[in-house]
């Protein structure tokens, strides 16, 4: 045996601000590294369920065998299956953040045409590289804590939009930010139809869905 004692651990966190009372329903947050490991194989394995199945096939019990884990270890982070669901979307809210960021780093739009198509490009090609964020955005809204992120997220999208068209001189910076809110809508149902059943967005729904959301705009800001 070793002669070093090792200081304990600390123990694994519940969420920020959680009220010690409820935190027995609360998601924690692993502190050490093997507990960081559990997460991220249980957060795998839901993205591979989904990707194969949709959201019905993910269960706490199918996701604890498929990440190798018992159902007392995923029990430790999540009390239940839509406590998964919303880490996984919060990590592919990260990502899909990221990934528009760079998109349109050095990119200005010169035509609404150009900004809406260029938007839903981005949100599609996001979602065929990972198809399991585009069965849980438009399938997984089954938790209230993954439709009130969606909906976080719709209007984030409609002010930067907004804020993008201002920006190049396609609208007047006091336009109603509810003219993009709709254009916002109308494109995450233009996604939903073209990503439905199929792993590859659907080419003639994307460029009919450009065309109602470039005439929609035009028309909605017409003087």
């Amino acid at each position: 045996m070793s002669g070093v004692v090792k200081s304990p651990e600390p123990p694994e966190q519940p969420a920020s601000g959680q009220d010690p009372a409820e935190s027995g329903r609360r998601r924690r947050r692993p502190v050490q590294a093997r507990s960081r490991e559990t997460v991220e194989r249980i957060l795998d394995a839901a993205a591979v369920l989904l990707e194969e199945g949709g959201v019905e096939a993910v269960t706490t019990r199918v996701i604890a065998e498929r990440a190798g884990i018992t159902a007392p270890s995923l029990y430790r982070f999540f009390a239940d299956r839509d406590q998964v669901l919303d880490a996984l979307m919060e990590q592919h809210l990260e990502r899909l953040s990221a990934f528009l960021a760079a998109d349109e780093e050095g990119w200005t739009a010169s035509s609404l045409a150009e900004l809406v198509g260029r938007e839903l490009d981005s949100f599609a090609a996001y979602f065929q590289a990972n198809h399991n964020a585009a069965r849980l955005w438009f399938d997984g809204r089954v938790s209230p804590t993954v439709r009130a992120a969606v909906l976080r997220n719709q209007r984030h999208t409609a002010e930067h939009l907004h804020d993008l068209a201002a920006a190049a001189g396609l609208v007047a910076p006091a336009t109603d930010l509810l003219v993009f809110v709709m254009a916002v809508e109308l494109g995450d149902r233009t996604l939903d139809l073209a990503f439905r059943e199929r792993r590859d967005p659907d080419p003639d729904v994307m460029r009919h869905g450009r065309i109602a959301l470039t005439a929609y705009l035009e028309s909605a800001l017409r003087p």
